[in-house]
């Protein structure tokens, strides 16, 4: 996966289980849509001896934007929709933006581009409503880098 494929990564101060509840209410609140997700318990950071990361890929999408992509490039559609990343940290969850374009390394349709772009600013406000930005040189409330 390309460095730049994952777009605003995020710390929600609750369990993973509350935490996706919490994550798909505020999406729906926000007319975003999960149109699927994958259980990928196990695939993130796993290491010998201890018990696997509870994660899940949530897509996430707004019809509105989908609609926009596709009247602009019909190849628009095999972007969508945003993909989220929810993976547990403890007693936290971490929660990221990932972009389709950015999993293949490629640049999006011009059609494609503008309606990713702010189907992501959507789902980052959303986000930003329930849980705490973290970046490079962020430190979280735990003091941890």
């Amino acid at each position: 996966m390309n460095a730049l494929a994952v777009g605003q990564t995020y710390m929600v101060t609750e369990r993973f289980d509350r935490a996706v509840k919490l994550i798909r209410r505020t999406l729906a609140q926000s007319k975003l849509s999960v149109v699927g997700e994958f259980d990928t318990t196990g695939a993130f950071g796993e290491e010998p001896g201890r018990a696997a990361y509870q994660s899940r890929i949530l897509l996430v999408d707004c019809p509105l934007l989908l609609f926009e992509a596709l009247a602009l490039d019909r190849a628009a559609g095999v972007f969508f929709p945003l993909h989220v990343l929810v993976l547990a940290d403890g007693d936290w969850t971490q929660v990221s933006t990932v972009s389709s374009g950015g999993l293949f390394d490629v640049r999006l349709p011009l059609g494609a581009s503008g309606p990713m772009e702010r189907l992501q600013a959507r789902v980052c406000t959303a986000l930003e409503s329930i849980l705490l930005c973290v970046g490079p040189n962020h430190h979280d409330e735990r003091g941890e880098k």
